[in-house]
């Protein structure tokens, strides 16, 4: 879901207004969840997004772990061509994976640094919509798992 601002992609956020049909089912499943993650954050308290942030940036099973494993996953799948390109791609994917471990490591007290924010006295008020009309957000399900095991490291 994008709309476009001066030829650049803009999200859009996935919150719907009462009798809004929901849209059809996107490609990008996992895309649209971290959508209505950061839907959920931009509307919650401190507490509750340190919860939210908690999902991302756990050190051993969070989100961004997991893309870690996916990276590593994705480099040996390359590997396997046994080609130089394959090597190289090989050589990227574990980069990536190493930067995203970096940034868990950095940020990994982030939840409770958040945990442990007062309030501000006013809460943030959407533009788009005064606080007396605002719509819950409702996650999307998640998509549902790929066929075949389950890697491990």
């Amino acid at each position: 879901m994008q709309n476009t601002l001066e030829g650049k992609p803009v999200p859009v956020t996935t919150a719907l207004k009462p009798g809004t049909p929901e849209p059809p089912p996107s490609a990008y499943g996992w895309g649209d969840a971290l959508l209505d993650l950061t839907d959920r954050l931009n509307e919650s308290t401190s507490g509750e997004a340190a919860e939210l942030l908690d999902q991302i940036l756990a050190p051993t099973h969070g989100l961004l772990e997991r893309l870690g494993d996916f990276f590593e996953a994705a480099g040996e799948k390359a590997k396997e061509s046994e080609q130089d390109d394959g090597f190289d791609l090989r050589d990227e994917f574990d980069n990536a994976a190493a930067e995203i471990r970096r940034l868990t490591e950095d940020l990994h007290v982030a939840g409770d640094r958040m945990r442990a924010l007062t309030p501000p006295s006013q809460p943030h008020r959407s533009r788009v919509s005064p606080p007396h009309t605002r719509i819950p957000l409702t996650p999307r399900p998640m998509p549902p798992p790929l066929p075949g095991p389950r890697h491990t490291r």
